[in-house]
């Protein structure tokens, strides 16, 4: 059940992350259908839902569902112009649950309380808000390397407390991509923040790709 609408700077991986933080670990919806309903829903554009949706699958879950509305009508028709899906429009239909429906678990999540996030190895739900990993980066790297020489001993991996300098945690690559990052949204977002900017000498790089065919055909044009 969404309510709510994210802040400023909070994309579908960071609502997505905290799903599967809570859920995969106890097994909440192992094995049982997502369904996403709630006011909080008229608040994401389409590309959003999708984003969380594509990443349900990380909690374990048989597959979702999401209530429907005009922004989804909206989409399909957009979609049908560029030649994507010419009877895409004509197949939509309402979907809303009706009053006697009954649901077997419940999670609550107020949009406006999920904060960004970040995602460390070796699984999805060892996620955590960047702003907590910030502020306690050297303890929990150390932890994670720690626990990555127990559970994979003959695994080659660099010491991620390597990556640790004197102004924080520095990256050496970035990704833009995927179908829960490649959206149109992020993507624009990104060319806004790096428009007439580096992104360095060649210590670190960045790929951007878009995570779907409607996704690339709008950002060409």
């Amino acid at each position: 059940h969404l309510t709510g609408a994210p802040k400023h700077g909070v994309g579908p991986m960071d609502v997505a992350l905290t799903l599967v933080a809570a859920l995969f670990p106890n097994g909440f919806v192992k094995n049982r259908v997502m369904e996403f309903f709630g006011e909080g829903i008229a608040s994401l554009p389409v590309e959003f839902r999708n984003g969380i949706d594509v990443m349900t699958t990380e909690t374990a879950c048989l597959s979702s569902i999401w209530q429907t509305d005009d922004a989804v009508r909206e989409e399909a028709r957009a979609a049908a112009s560029l030649g994507i899906d010419a009877g895409r429009e004509a197949a939509y239909e309402a979907l809303a649950p009706l009053s006697i429906a009954y649901y077997d678990r419940l999670v609550e999540l107020d949009l406006s309380e999920v904060v960004p996030m970040i995602a460390l190895p070796f699984h999805p739900s060892n996620a955590m808000p960047i702003a907590e990993f910030k502020q306690n980066a050297e303890a929990i790297l150390r932890e994670l390397d720690a626990k990555v020489k127990e559970q994979y001993p003959k695994l080659s991996m660099p010491s991620l407390t390597e990556k640790l300098r004197g102004d924080g945690f520095h990256a050496d690559q970035g990704e833009i991509a995927g179908c829960a990052g490649g959206t149109y949204d992020n993507l624009c977002m990104a060319a806004n923040i790096l428009s007439g900017k580096s992104i360095g000498d060649g210590a670190f790089t960045l790929n951007c790709y878009p995570g779907s065919m409607p996704a690339a055909l709008a950002l060409l044009r």
